[in-house]
């Protein structure tokens, strides 16, 4: 305003709170998830819930896979919005298994580290299918970065899980990997703590006899 008070002119501040919103975001879903996760001993239902919680809000897709007794992998829940899309890749799986020596999910559990890659290009993708039909699907699910944690308690690998960024462009970083592990930490924990659980139970029973 000038002298009179006769306005001439505006001034304007912005702050960027990009950041903060988004560790908000995240500490908020990491609080849900963890409700989920202590919410029942059947780690099975809870680990297909926290699933379907990480979609859409920090993945278009959430895969967990578990290792069994013997030692077989196999994966107990697939989400994405469209189960058009769940369907698909339910096909992809069957079709085209992932082989051991592929990396993803079978290097995360045979290693324990986790893995993290940024970009997924079109040559990586070709480099990846085993055929022309193969390539389709792949290019139709259109993957475009992706993590994978693996599931770690009182130092036995249990599984892991993978994060896959795709139609909403996203792309995975070092802070997507920090969340992803955090996560994993609390869902090993509760994987490990229902199997001690079913342990006790069956030791109970075995003594009862």
């Amino acid at each position: 305003r000038d002298r009179s008070g006769r306005i001439v002119g505006v001034s304007k501040i912005a702050r960027d709170i990009t950041e903060r919103k988004r560790a908000e975001d995240a500490a908020r879903f990491v609080a849900d998830a963890s409700d989920v996760l202590t919410s029942s001993l059947d780690y099975e239902t809870t680990l297909s819930r926290v699933a379907q919680l990480a979609v859409p809000r920090i993945a278009d897709w959430c895969a967990v896979d578990i290792r069994a007794d013997d030692g077989a992998i196999r994966q107990l829940a697939l989400a994405h919005v469209d189960p058009a899309k769940v369907k698909l890749a339910g096909e992809l799986q069957r079709r085209f298994p992932p082989r051991p020596d592929t990396g993803g999910v079978y290097t995360a559990i045979r290693t324990g580290k986790p893995m993290l890659v940024p970009e997924i290009g079109d040559e990586e993708l070709a480099a990846g299918a085993t055929s022309p039909e193969h390539l389709k699907m792949l290019v139709d699910l259109r993957p475009r970065s992706y993590m994978v944690v693996p599931l770690i308690a009182r130092d036995h690998i249990l599984g892991a899980i993978t994060f896959i960024a795709a139609e909403s462009g996203r792309r995975f970083g070092p802070r997507d990997l920090a969340l992803a592990q955090d996560l994993a930490r609390r869902a090993a924990l509760s994987v490990d703590n229902a199997r001690l659980y079913r342990e006790a139970q069956q030791l109970n029973e075995e003594l009862e006899e």
